[in-house]
């Protein structure tokens, strides 16, 4: 599968163009948003990765398993360094505690007490207390070391899954809520095609996978009278789907009737508004934003 640059660019203008219009979208936001999205999209044209050996048998995979767990997952190490720092000049620049995290964080390259290539490895291998360490020694910017070491690998990680997908059949109903590429949890969800199916957006590594529209994907509750949705108003176009077993809640856009353009990444920003809902009614969300909040 070729990677269309000039395809995934034009589809990023709309989208972006559309949040321009959303008052509650901080401009300053935005235009971070808007310029991470447009580095990693030519980083990505960039990218190139090959397939480790011993990818997870059929019959196993069928089971559950993911075909290449995270921690596998290889990553173009030039790239990812060449946007690491453009991703770090473009907080130095954009004032504020995003400033203040990209001083820190050169002070501690400068004293050789940050690795990217250590980070990259806590990244795959989810490991949490690497990045909590980092979380206490900036609190004026707690998410900032990871997003941006997950932004950089983003373009390398989006590459191999491309590669996973030619490996099954991605047409057929994944029948766990994990991403069936690495195993990580979803993002967001979306509704596409006339017959309404769900899909979920890998939060690790962007893979779109179809699922079953009625499965908590992080506890696997089936039970339809223990999985409900509510609207929020002035936001149409997407649903909050929830779980009254694990209390955990996914958003979930439904476009098919609008003519607007979806980008998942994207629209987990513009319904910021849903997550405060659900927050505010007791469910929680497993997964950070794509931003990093």
């Amino acid at each position: 599968m070729n990677f269309d640059l000039e395809k995934e660019r034009r589809g990023l203008d709309r989208k972006l163009e559309a949040l321009r219009k959303k008052e509650f979208i901080p401009a300053a936001l935005l235009d971070i948003v808007a310029r991470t999205a447009q580095l990693q999209l030519e980083a990505r044209a960039k990218v190139q990765v090959t397939l480790p050996a011993g990818l997870t048998a059929a019959d196993t995979h069928a089971q559950g398993a993911p075909l290449l767990p995270r921690e596998h997952f290889p990553y173009d190490k030039a790239v990812t360094a060449e946007t690491f720092g453009k991703l770090l000049a473009l907080m130095a620049a954009s004032g504020g505690s995003m400033a203040a995290g990209a001083q820190a964080l050169h002070k501690a390259l400068e004293a050789r007490e940050f690795s990217l290539e250590e980070a990259c490895s806590a990244l795959l291998q989810d490991d949490q207390l690497f990045f909590a360490d980092w979380s206490a020694r900036m609190p004026e910017a707690p998410s900032f070391v990871r997003f941006l070491v997950q932004g950089s690998m983003v373009p390398s990680l989006m590459a191999v899954s491309d590669l996973l997908a030619q490996q099954r059949d991605t047409a057929s109903v994944w029948a766990h809520g994990h991403c069936p590429h690495c195993g990580s949890m979803p993002l967001v969800a979306s509704l596409k095609q006339k017959e309404g199916f769900r899909y979920l957006t890998c939060s690790l590594c962007r893979h779109e996978y179809r699922a079953k529209r009625l499965q908590c994907p992080f506890c696997g509750e089936d039970d339809h009278k223990k999985l409900e949705y509510f609207k929020a108003e002035g936001e149409p176009g997407f649903e909050v789907h929830v779980c009254r077993s694990c209390h955990c809640y996914l958003k979930t856009s439904d476009f098919r009737d609008m003519d607007r353009q979806s980008v998942p990444v994207l629209d987990d920003l513009e319904s910021l508004a849903l997550d405060i809902l659900a927050r505010e009614q007791g469910f929680v969300r497993p997964t950070q934003s794509a931003w990093g909040f």
